[in-house]
């Protein structure tokens, strides 16, 4: 039995042994097969993978045209390399794909780094790309100093004829036309542009001359000296000095388009100038055209103009023998613009006249003046519409200037007088609404206050209501507050009852008084009045405002009030009014005493204001032939010596034309002493 169970012990511990040794192995062999990094790290390190993938997958995304994953990738690459040789060709993607996606602003520092930080090869594209984005971001002077730059560096490049375009495109927007038509006329003689391009190129620099100014022509002339553009400058000269009645410059520069030109349409159209353009050069330097209104309803304005002409033209025609073969052609507007229109282009045309004078009427004169331009006829209108010599050069102006009568009169009653607070009461009319305006603008502007303005009916003949409202007597007056006195309360009953008897008698008393009372003064808070209408309506207007004791203040007007009449109308309640007058008898100027006697011999009346004004003109006109008659071959010639500046002496005081080309003078101002006008100290 014991030799046995030896073995049976034996081989329960070997069991036992191996069974332990297994669990033992078992748990070791799982713990290494778990995690071993060091090993994945050493076969393929992710970061040299990244790199590679980065750049090469947004280069991928470049030439699919899918621009934001292509700047992702971009941007990874430079996150991940930022020093590495791919550095400078992923700027410039990123640079040109903001610029292909209208994205300037980040563009444009982009391109900046570029240029700045990387050698020169290939850098002449992302230069010319830097200028262009600055001209899409419209930095215009930039963009010009950076295509000047890239001419300066890249001497031999190709692609000079983009440069010189996005130079010709800057230039325009920086309104340097002429310097835009040099680089575009480069692009149109580079060889290497051709065709359709070619074309376009061409249509651009037509459309520069034709949009230039007279001066911006003058330079693209003596750019385009060798190119046959050269004949569309010359002929929109021709145009300009036509326009302004330079017949002589026009003739000289049609005649090198009809010289050189070979092709038919810059030798057709330009013959037919010339031949007009001789035909206005054959006036008559003797012959005035003078247009106005001898019939219709304005008939009567225009005979007295037409007095004071004639009587002109015939004193300087038996006194000066060089101006004896004078020609006045006369012809009648009847007050009718399209009449007067065709007037004017037969005195032009048919009668070759030198100079016109008229029309008289605003409305008749502002076609006129249009005409006499385009015709290059030197026109002095006698019309007071105010911007009528902005119609040309041709256009001279000589009336009573509404700006010279206010200027004049507010000198004297706020510079010299001292009055400095105004009403003004006009008719709600065109001519009181203008006077209006122009006084209230230069009281306001010498310091004064304007305190009352009113406006009444034209044909009105009581001015009651307009009067009441300006002094404040139209409209009821709050009452006064009235004071209680506060009654001592304590007392018997019978000392209260006095107290009210009292008081009812106080207040019958006082309504009596009440109905006796007269209507409240008025408020007079104004040192003069301003009244721009006819003598005959001022007349009912002084007499009215005195009946309403709006007295002790100046009256004002204008020329409109010198008759006679007004004294006669309203006596004494204009004395001490003062108005300008374009022409006075007694005003001492030169030649005034002979004008008044001969104008009473020849007509049997008194000159006014349109006849003196009609003198004068041609009297002006007299004087430059005169002087510069042997010079005076154009009308040109004759515009030029009429605003040359110089200073006339008038019956109407002394003038000159300036440089607006309307006659100026210093109205003089008249005053009312019992019967009589008088000129102002």
């Amino acid at each position: 039995m014991t030799i046995n169970k030896v073995p049976y012990f034996i081989k329960a511990i070997t069991v036992l042994i191996a069974v332990m040794a297994f669990f033992v192995f078992s748990c070791e062999r799982r713990i290494i097969l778990k995690e071993p990094p060091e090993r994945v790290v050493v076969k393929e390190p992710p970061e040299k993978r990244a790199v590679i993938d980065y750049f090469s997958e947004a280069e991928n995304y470049w030439s699919e045209k899918k621009y934001e994953k292509a700047l992702t990738a971009y941007d990874l690459y430079l996150t991940v390399e930022p020093k590495g040789d791919r550095v400078r060709d992923a700027l410039t993607r990123k640079a040109t794909i903001y610029y292909n996606t209208n994205q300037y602003e980040e563009a444009l520092p982009l391109f900046l780094d570029v240029i700045e930080e990387y050698p020169l090869e290939r850098r002449a594209e992302i230069h010319l790309l830097t200028a262009k984005t600055y001209f899409h971001m419209q930095k215009y002077p930039e963009s010009r100093l950076s295509a000047l730059r890239w001419l300066e560096i890249y001497t031999y490049y190709p692609g000079r004829e983009e440069v010189f375009f996005l130079l010709g495109q800057t230039l325009k927007e920086l309104h340097n036309n002429p310097r835009a038509f040099y680089w575009w006329l480069k692009v149109l003689e580079s060889s290497s542009v051709k065709g359709e391009e070619k074309e376009k190129i061409r249509l651009q620099l037509l459309d520069l001359i034709y949009q230039a100014t007279e001066d911006e022509l003058m330079q693209m002339a003596a750019y385009a000296e060798e190119s046959d553009l050269i004949y569309p400058i010359y002929y929109q000269l021709t145009l300009f000095y036509l326009i302004s009645g330079r017949l002589e410059k026009a003739r000289e520069a049609v005649l090198n388009v009809v010289s050189f030109a070979l092709e038919e349409e810059w030798a057709i159209k330009p013959q037919e100038m010339l031949q007009m353009i001789d035909e206005r050069l054959q006036v008559r330097p003797n012959v005035v055209g003078c247009l106005l209104p001898l019939s219709g309803p304005f008939a009567m304005y225009g005979q007295e103009v037409l007095n004071g002409l004639e009587l002109g033209f015939d004193i300087f025609q038996e006194n000066e023998e060089s101006l004896s073969s004078m020609e006045l052609v006369i012809r009648d507007t009847e007050g009718d613009p399209e009449t007067a229109i065709e007037a004017i282009k037969e005195l032009a045309e048919k009668e070759r006249a030198l100079v016109t004078i008229g029309p008289l009427i605003s409305k008749v004169a502002e076609g006129v003046v249009e005409k006499a331009q385009e015709l290059g006829m030197p026109i002095i209108t006698l019309s007071q519409s105010e911007a009528i010599t902005k119609k040309g050069e041709m256009v001279f102006q000589n009336c009573l200037n509404p700006e010279d009568q206010l200027t004049s009169l507010i000198n004297k009653v706020m510079g010299e007088m001292g009055l400095m607070r105004f009403a003004i009461l006009y008719p709600a009319n065109s001519y009181g609404r203008y006077f209006m305006d122009k006084l209230w603008d230069k009281v306001e502007s010498n310091g004064g206050v304007i305190n009352a303005v009113e406006s009444y009916d034209p044909k009105s003949t009581d001015f009651a209501v307009e009067i009441k409202k300006m002094v404040g007597l139209f409209y009821p007056r709050p009452k006064p507050d009235i004071e209680e006195e506060e009654e001592d309360k304590e007392g018997d009953e019978g000392q209260l009852e006095q107290n009210i008897e009292e008081l009812k008698v106080e207040a019958q008393v006082k309504a009596e008084e009440q109905e006796l009372e007269e209507e409240p003064e008025p408020i007079v808070d104004f040192d003069a009045v301003f009244i721009p209408d006819s003598y005959e309506r001022v007349g009912l207007i002084a007499s009215q405002l005195a009946y309403h004791d709006v007295i002790g203040v100046t009256l004002l007007g204008t020329n409109l009030w010198n008759s006679p009449k007004l004294i006669d109308i309203a006596g004494r309640y204009v004395h001490g009014a003062i108005f300008p007058s374009g022409f006075f008898p007694g005003s001492g100027y030169i030649s005034v005493d002979s004008f008044v006697e001969q104008y009473r011999v020849s007509f049997g009346q008194e000159p006014r204001l349109l006849a003196a004004i009609g003198y004068d003109t041609i009297r002006v006109v007299k004087e430059i032939l005169k002087e510069k008659g042997k010079d005076i071959k154009t009308r040109e010639n004759f515009r030029s010596a009429l605003a040359g500046n110089k200073y006339f002496d008038s019956v109407t005081g002394p003038m000159v034309f300036d440089n607006e080309r309307k006659a100026k003078r210093d109205p003089l101002l008249l005053t009312i002493s019992g019967s009589h006008f008088l000129p102002m100290p």
